[in-house]
């Protein structure tokens, strides 16, 4: 069927204008189930594969990593797209349904060779990033797997943009998971879920993703280069990064 485009005056056939790219649909007047279609569809890329990326990275991870960086792309969600709605829920989440436990003075390990006022300032700090600034920092922790990881696996010939994207993907489920695993144990014992237990899903799936994601490396290599990445990014954000903020903006 012959369509005009309104808004190019091309004639085309098919669902989108061959010229400008307007949906077919936007020939017709306006309806409410219209409006929000093109949003779900603009802001969350719901008819571009949004629940069939998640599902695959749930399980397939390494699939959709190897897949996107060799070019097939179509049928993913743009991984910053994803990310955004990763953390767009994860800032729904801390609004409405913050873990009370998370508001609370975690527990911080007290380092023997540093004094008393450092240990006491950083663990100030580590719990000022984990509640008031946990997305900022979170979003700054992205960059250290891939950092790891281009050392690590250098025989692969990943680049750091390659292994930055796959990350964007990884991170952004593994949010998503721990989100749900928050709600569904609320809902099943009506209690918060323990920090500890949101740290083990977070983390297990982090491993996972990244075992399968590297699988042309044998399995003993892979899985110590792996936990590497992860013991360096543990060591950053546990030591690393409250030791400087201490530092410099010591708490008295």
């Amino acid at each position: 069927m012959k369509n005009t485009c309104k808004n190019c005056k091309t004639d085309f056939s098919g669902s989108y204008c061959s010229n400008c790219g307007q949906r077919a649909i936007a020939n017709n007047r306006l309806q409410f189930k219209g409006i929000v279609n093109d949003f779900a569809d603009n802001a969350f890329n719901i008819h571009k594969g949004l629940f069939y990326t998640f599902w695959s990275l749930v399980i397939k991870p390494g699939m959709v990593g190897r897949a996107f960086i060799s070019g097939q792309r179509k049928r993913f969600t743009n991984p910053v797209r994803y990310l955004i709605i990763a953390v767009a829920l994860q800032a729904f989440m801390d609004y409405w349904f913050l873990n009370p436990e998370l508001t609370e003075q975690p527990d911080f390990i007290s380092f023997p060779f540093l004094s008393e006022s450092v240990n006491n300032s950083m663990a100030h700090w580590n719990h000022i990033l984990a509640t008031q600034y946990s997305l900022i920092h979170n979003l700054t922790m992205i960059f250290i797997f891939p950092a790891a990881f281009l050392v690590l696996f250098k025989k692969l010939k990943y680049n750091f943009t390659e292994l930055l994207t796959v990350n964007f993907y990884y991170f952004s489920t593994g949010l998503i998971l721990t989100l749900f695993t928050i709600i569904a144990f609320y809902v099943i014992t009506g209690n918060s879920i323990p920090v500890p237990a949101i740290i083990l899903v977070t983390m297990s799936y982090v491993i996972w993703s990244n075992m399968s994601f590297f699988n042309g490396v044998k399995f003993l290599e892979r899985l110590v280069k792996v936990l590497a990445a992860m013991l360096f990014f543990m060591l950053f954000r546990v030591f690393f990064v409250v030791y400087i903020l201490s530092v410099l903006f010591p708490f008295n």
